[in-house]
């Protein structure tokens, strides 16, 4: 399945294969709680149901949102590795360095002035500080080994025992890289419902207020960041190492 099927058949479509498809319908797929990153190879009818949710009405939703009806997204699919992975490192890394300080700044300010009004907050900001050190650590991961590694291969669909890199060596930093987004996204999730869904209280300050917009943000640049790796980066090697 790819981004350039015209049809996908929905009962055997999974969660990645929607939102490879049809890449505008991933802010259906937000709005619905529905992970098309960490946990994207689940059924997209299964998913639906573990969430109370009718398939055949958010597969309507989601058809309603092809190319031309909101903007013109990026076919990354059809990228080479080596230029995804530096999009990626010059797009999403450098935003996720940039934008941990100034959260965390605001977190602290708010969770000084409205703490005792909303004890949430705190959790909030102890679930952005566990995801901002996996984040920290993981970065550099790629960074250095993983991407690297990935431009070496490049253009090589069958590694003979003789190259740099053998057939398999990826296969062991591909699976730390996955473990470390599910993490990440189970904290992203965290505050997502700790937030309820980034949604300011009535007596929240502009200072409340931006750090909720920020949060969201950042919320929506890591599950496309997670979604470029685990469903179009990493399963192009993984093929290469069943070779």
């Amino acid at each position: 399945m790819t981004s350039t099927d015209p049809v996908i058949e929905l009962n055997k479509a999974t969660v990645a294969d929607v939102a490879l498809s049809f890449p505008n319908a991933v802010t259906v797929l937000t709005k619905y709680d529905l992970d098309y990153c960490c946990h994207g190879k689940l059924s997209f009818v299964e998913a639906c149901k573990k969430l109370n949710l009718n398939a055949q009405q958010v597969w309507e939703e989601v058809t309603k949102s092809l190319p031309g009806k909101v903007g013109n997204p990026l076919n990354f699919d059809s990228w080479n590795s080596s230029v995804l992975a530096d999009f990626i490192v010059q797009h999403h890394h450098e935003y996720v360095r940039e934008s941990i300080p100034k959260i965390r700044e605001l977190l602290d300010k708010v969770c000084t002035v409205h703490a005792d009004k909303n004890p949430e907050l705190v959790a909030v900001r102890t679930d952005f500080e566990a995801l901002a050190e996996e984040l920290l650590g993981h970065l550099p991961k790629e960074e250095q080994i993983l991407f690297p590694a990935i431009k070496r291969m490049e253009g090589q669909p069958i590694v003979s025992v003789e190259s740099e890199i053998s057939p398999g060596a990826l296969q062991m930093p591909i699976l730390v890289m996955e473990e470390e987004h599910e993490r990440a996204g189970d904290l992203i999730k965290s505050i997502r419902m700790r937030t309820n869904h980034y949604t300011p209280p009535s007596y929240a300050c502009p200072t409340y207020q931006l750090t909720l917009t920020m949060l969201q943000e950042f919320d929506r640049d890591l599950i496309q960041h997670i979604h470029l790796e685990n469903n179009i980066l990493f399963p192009r090697f993984k093929s290469i190492q069943t070779n």
